[in-house]
């Protein structure tokens, strides 16, 4: 996103779309609740051992610290300004022996195999190029038996006809998705199998995340803050993505999915 690294503390730091339930309007909170989603569908403890790829500026890393026990935490991000926040935050709240930040890529990713207990990446996977690379690279440094958990895009049904293509065309070129991660929900199922994965799945929660991000994006306070973070340009262009996001949605062409799979013990 444009501007992003200069976000900081704005909505807590969270990037996220959040997970808005039981009738909840407050962005932080539906932010949060997706993060502790996640950390529920991996399983952690004290014991485990997570990869967190694509984190953001960390604030995701903190609250899984707090909320599961105090795992040891890696995370791994490819925008030097994210580590720079990311790195911040732990400092401020004295984890930095226990959750550690990184650059580098999810596609390459620069541990030894057999790593890592759990693997996690909210709304990652479909920026990486490609995704396919990365369950390769997730599959090889979690240790056997090891947990992934992740939320990310899909399609929800396969294209027909040119405007379905056009306006996935349009959202992949303004959310910088490689053509090459344009899944329906049932192939990414295959792809995750096909790769190795075991007890695969993927769950499709569209309409808990994309229509209550667009209306917190659209709230008047929200769009001021984000004119100035990311530049009247950046600003307006940020609410064209979403626009055009919530029409695609609308159109029955986008889903949002929490997914769950397992290496083979």
């Amino acid at each position: 996103a444009t501007g992003v690294e200069n976000f900081g503390d704005f909505h807590g730091g969270y990037l996220n779309f959040g997970l808005w339930e039981n009738g909840n309007t407050d962005y932080l909170q539906a932010a949060e609740t997706l993060v502790l989603r996640i950390g529920s569908m991996l399983g952690l403890n004290r014991q485990s051992h997570l990869l967190d790829v694509a984190p953001g500026m960390g604030p995701q890393d903190v609250l899984i610290w707090k909320s599961f026990g105090h795992p040891k935490i890696d995370a791994l991000d490819a925008t030097w300004k994210h580590i720079e926040h990311c790195r911040r935050r732990a400092r401020d709240h004295a984890i930095e022996n226990d959750v550690v930040f990184h650059h580098g890529s999810a596609t390459a990713i620069p541990f030894n195999d057999q790593t890592f207990t759990h693997v996690m990446s909210i709304e990652g996977p479909e920026h990486f190029d490609t995704r396919e690379r990365f369950f390769s690279e997730a599959l090889r440094v979690l240790k056997p038996g090891g947990v992934m958990a992740l939320a990310d895009y899909t399609l929800p049904r396969p294209l027909q006809g040119l405007i379905d293509s056009a306006v996935i065309h349009l959202t992949c070129k303004t959310w910088k998705v490689p053509k090459a991660n344009v899944w329906t929900t049932d192939e990414y199922r295959q792809r995750l199998a096909a790769h190795g994965f075991v007890n695969i799945e993927v769950t499709e929660v569209g309409e808990k995340v994309i229509p209550g991000y667009y209306m917190e994006q659209r709230r008047p306070e929200v769009r001021r803050e984000l004119s100035e973070i990311r530049g009247f340009v950046g600003g307006r262009l940020g609410q064209i993505i979403d626009h055009i996001l919530i029409w695609a949605y609308r159109r029955g062409l986008v889903q949002y999915v929490l997914v769950r799979a397992e290496k083979p013990a």
